[in-house]
């Protein structure tokens, strides 16, 4: 029988599916519920929801520049999800970029230091696969130049920098309840602060309206959580138009609001956040045992900055070897470029070093290993033997 791994993934239970029921009829409710969640375990004050994670990033970039109104520039690394620059053309500012260590996934110092200045209106840190990045780093330099930091944990719900909860490390910090992350309640934005004024901003910005429907998202995550399974992920993987797990920039997206059923299931899912974590981390321990002397592999990833979530395993391959993809065991590049090949699609990119060998790097030479519960003993035996030849 046909299998294929997706690079990514956590399904739905038919309780998380009954839990978003329910809270569908319980309304806003729902949503405070959620809200109080995640404000005891983040320990903010405020949290903000919206439809998706690049939508809660241009709400805050809007919320964040009601307070520095002199500001447009965003600085973001050179390689990360198309998302991020998408959600900073979306609200309407320029885009700085600054270098990454490939071995640490950290900002490079110099490059970093170049590109905030007075423009700066805040400095975006994204902790790439679950792994935490150099926030001591980025407070730093962000200071410097009087700019915000945005805590970026899309990918990295549950990891810890210095004993704290990625995501509340800085002026505010970011997660995404998108289907391949950490958890999944199908999309979905989330702020978390604890600055007063941020909040009041945020809650100044025009309410958010439509959104789909509680039938329509009922079946679409009752599909989802099937095809996610390996037996039947080979059907969507198959299916270009559906561009699974691409990286897209595309800053027209809509901004609607998150719903209650939405939060049902984010809820459940947030509970066991902790049981899913040591599963992920338990087979990327197992892999890079298994992976450990293999010549021209060697991981992307470090953990000396804090607890990893490990969302993905990354490994870099050496100069030399070819760098091929597997999708069928969910060994796949993550993203196609840094950004700085799409210049010409940002406005008025703001140049912060002129070059980015770090990120050109990790879009040229990095595969992004599984480590999701669908991930057998068997699949990391194959995983490890594809890698060796």
């Amino acid at each position: 029988m046909l299998r294929a791994l997706p690079p990514v993934g956590l399904p739905m239970t038919i309780s998380d599916l009954r839990a978003g029921l329910a809270s569908a009829r319980d309304g806003e409710g729902a949503i405070a519920a959620f809200s109080a969640d995640l404000r005891r375990t983040f320990g903010v004050e405020h949290v903000a929801l919206a439809s998706s994670g690049r939508a809660a990033l241009s709400m805050l970039l809007r919320g964040l520049h009601l307070l520095h109104p002199d500001r447009d520039v965003v600085a973001l690394p050179a390689y990360t999800s198309f998302s991020v620059p998408s959600a900073v053309v979306n609200a309407g500012f320029r885009v700085a970029l600054y270098d990454l260590d490939p071995w640490t996934l950290s900002p490079v110092p110099e490059s970093l230091a170049r590109a905030v200045d007075h423009r700066t209106l805040a400095v975006v840190l994204c902790h790439l696969f679950g792994y935490p990045a150099d926030l001591d780093l980025v407070r730093q330099v962000a200071a410097t130049g009087g700019a915000f930091v945005i805590d970026d944990a899309a990918q990295a719900m549950g990891g810890e920098f210095r004993g704290k909860p990625v995501g509340s490390c800085g002026d505010a910090g970011l997660f995404s309840l998108s289907r391949g992350k950490n958890i999944n309640a199908l999309d979905g934005g989330i702020i978390v602060t604890r600055r007063d004024d941020l909040a009041a901003a945020l809650e100044s910005l025009p309410r958010l309206e439509g959104g789909e429907g509680t039938t329509r998202l009922f079946f679409k995550a009752l599909f989802l959580s099937a095809l996610i399974r390996p037996r039947l992920y080979w059907l969507p993987r198959s299916l270009p138009f559906l561009r699974i797990g691409a990286s897209l920039y595309d800053p027209r997206f809509s901004r609607e609001p998150f719903t209650p059923f939405q939060a049902g299931i984010a809820r459940r899912m947030l509970a066991r956040l902790p049981e899913v974590t040591a599963g992920r981390r338990g087979v990327a321990r197992d892999l890079l045992q298994r992976l450990s002397g293999i010549p021209g592999v060697q991981s992307a990833g470090s953990a000396i900055h804090g607890e990893s979530v490990c969302l993905r395993l990354p490994v870099m391959i050496s100069q030399g070897r070819p760098v091929t993809e597997n999708p069928l065991l969910g060994v796949v590049r993550s993203y196609p470029a840094p950004l700085c090949a799409i210049a010409p699609l940002l406005p008025h990119l703001v140049d912060g070093s002129g070059r980015y060998p770090g990120a050109e790097l990790l879009a040229g030479r990095l595969l992004t290993l599984p480590t999701h519960q669908f991930v057998t003993p068997g699949d990391r035996t194959r995983i490890v033997a594809f890698l060796k030849k």
